[in-house]
């Protein structure tokens, strides 16, 4: 089985793959954009570029343009270039990339025009694939003759119209069990089960043992593919917390149509061993000088006559 594993993260809304690479001898390549959020009928052409650019001072000959399907891996937004990725999600046989050889002289860019042609019988759903910038050089003696491959790419991620399923699920709301102040790290797992990827939003809403809202904290708006578990993280920049028990409770939506995820409630702990040293050294003044404390009282609150 042929997988190359040429990880690509997913920053923000959308996938990156590192903007620029460094090849043979430190001669560099870059590519822009790197994401591509694209939609389509069944039977549409639809024609984009890509700038591929040479920000160094050398030549950067043998550049190879080709087009890969891609795989989520992990559960930190990355995937992979994967030749045997499944024919469901499949774009590469659809691409045509225009021209495919070129030289870069320092300085100098290309711009690349893709073509993607999607078939009249396309399953809808997402179709997700990479346009790449390889370089194959033969560095000097250094290296011993050695032939190094570099690739950058472009993701395309792609909807085609029609009958597609969105279902996206909350696997995990977790925060440490105990905290003294913020900020407060979250992570949020989603498991996305549907047919096409889908950008999750919404809020994690902090309550006291109370049930009063503290505050309701927005976690990233990022993509999520089909059959990955994906991991969002955020924080709550809270202050010193009382004692007491907390709860968390993530809300939010996702798709095309803003279909709710059923909320996922957590619970931690929270207390400040500065404020407890306060409060302990306040509870021992009284409980010291509780004898003058009551003699004033009753003076204050009786009217009667106590030697102090």
């Amino acid at each position: 089985m042929k997988r190359s594993f040429i990880f690509i993260l997913l920053i923000g809304g959308g996938l990156f793959l590192t903007q620029t690479i460094i090849a043979a001898g430190g001669t560099t390549l870059g590519i822009s954009p790197v994401v591509f959020e694209l939609t389509g009928n069944p039977g549409d052409v639809i024609v984009n570029q890509i700038k591929v650019y040479n920000p160094s001072d050398d030549s950067i000959i043998g550049i190879t343009m080709e087009v890969e399907n891609i795989s989520p891996r992990g559960e930190g937004g990355q995937v992979f270039v994967d030749t045997e990725a499944s024919e469901t999600y499949s774009l590469m046989k659809w691409v045509e990339v225009n021209p495919k050889e070129f030289v870069l002289e320092p300085g100098e860019q290309e711009f690349i025009t893709f073509t993607i042609s999607i078939p009249e019988n396309a399953e809808p759903g997402g179709h997700y694939g990479a346009v790449l910038a390889s370089t194959n050089m033969v560095a000097g003696s250094e290296f011993t003759g050695t032939a190094i491959a570099q690739k950058i790419g472009s993701v395309v991620l792609l909807s085609v119209s029609g009958k597609v399923e969105e279902k996206l699920e909350v696997l995990e709301l977790f925060t440490p069990n105990y905290s003294e102040s913020g900020p407060i790290p979250f992570v949020i797992k989603f498991e996305n089960k549907g047919t096409i990827h889908v950008k999750p939003s919404g809020h994690i809403t902090i309550t006291n043992w109370l049930g009063m809202k503290l505050a309701d904290i927005e976690f990233p708006q990022n993509n999520v593919l089909p059959g990955a578990i994906r991991k969002i993280e955020t924080s709550w920049n809270a202050g010193l917390l009382l004692a007491g028990r907390y709860t968390a409770t993530v809300h939010g939506s996702y798709g095309s149509s803003n279909t709710s995820f059923t909320p996922k409630v957590i619970s931690f702990w929270g207390f400040s061993w500065k404020t407890g040293i306060v409060v302990l050294m306040v509870v021992m003044f009284f409980v010291l000088t509780r004898r003058r404390w009551m003699a004033a009282f009753k003076i204050l609150i009786k009217g009667e006559k106590s030697k102090i």
